[in-house]
């Protein structure tokens, strides 16, 4: 299979892994909103927990992964160049941004729903909520290129040792 077939293979799943996401999540929050808390506590059977675990996962992956090869604060299409070169990469970097968009979208309503507004409706949304907003700052971290555990600079060195 050549370079631009495994690209085009691999942006299909990954956009197959998003509808899912979006529908099952997005079916969870809706859920959540219009329970009636005097039924008890809304409780999803196994199956929709285990879709949006590993679901989510995947297409959180998806994110992070192309977030920290690109270049700080650059549209992540570097996993791409046979589609960008035959396509355009202002068509693919729609698509990517869409992506992201979608997933954000969908995240800040899984937190906004399952952390701060009904946290005690559905104990799984909540705990997706909450691993989501994990998840974004590691994004973030990928994507302006935060380091951690830099080396101390000579400046930093003479500063801290002047104080010893």
């Amino acid at each position: 299979m050549n370079t631009k077939s495994i690209e085009i293979l691999n942006g299909i799943i990954a956009i197959i892994l998003l509808i899912i996401y979006a529908f099952t999540l997005g079916h969870m929050i809706i859920k959540v909103i219009n329970w009636d808390m005097a039924n008890g506590n809304l409780v999803f059977n196994n199956n929709i927990i285990w879709v949006a675990n590993v679901v989510g996962g995947l297409v959180a992956g998806v994110i992070i992964a192309n977030l920290a090869l690109s270049k700080p604060g650059e549209t992540p299409v570097s996993q791409v160049r046979e589609i960008s070169r035959e396509y355009g990469q202002k068509l693919l970097k729609t698509v990517i941004w869409s992506y992201i968009t979608v997933w954000l979208l969908i995240g800040t309503a899984i937190f906004l729903v399952g952390v701060i507004f009904f946290p005690e409706v559905n104990n799984t949304l909540n705990e997706i909520g909450k691993y989501w907003l994990g998840i974004l700052l590691g994004s973030a971290y990928a994507w302006f290129g935060i380091k951690l555990n830099q080396p101390v600079s000579d400046h930093e060195k003479s500063f801290n040792s002047d104080r010893i």
